[in-house]
């Protein structure tokens, strides 16, 4: 019952912190300034072309939420409890390979 609330909080967490602007983009422009750019990392995947692990992202959060929720009003199946536990997993390790990515991602304009 814990996990299953721990794993809820952890997925409104993790979209919170996605839509945070936490990236900063500099970039030289022709007349010799520096412009910055505050971006949130879902913008930043958006930019760089890896929009397909928001959208990992937001299925396995959904998985995970669902599940949990099932699994809270009384479904007992242990089938759910094993998808709700491996999707949290998953939902995890794609936010941490979220937040590596936008790292390490430069913009994509054409």
């Amino acid at each position: 019952m814990l996990m299953t609330i721990l794993s809820i909080i952890a997925n409104i967490a993790f979209f919170v912190v996605l839509n945070l602007n936490i990236c900063t983009d500099r970039a030289r422009m022709p007349n010799g300034a520096v412009r910055e750019w505050h971006r949130s990392p879902i913008t930043r995947l958006n930019i760089s072309g890896q929009s397909f692990l928001i959208y990992l992202q937001i299925v396995l959060a959904a998985v995970c939420m669902i599940t949990g929720v099932l699994f809270l009003f009384g479904v007992r199946s242990s089938i759910v409890r094993r998808i709700q536990l491996v999707s949290a997993i998953g939902s995890t390790v794609v936010f941490l390979i979220i937040m590596i990515a936008t790292a390490n991602s430069h913009a994509n304009y054409v």
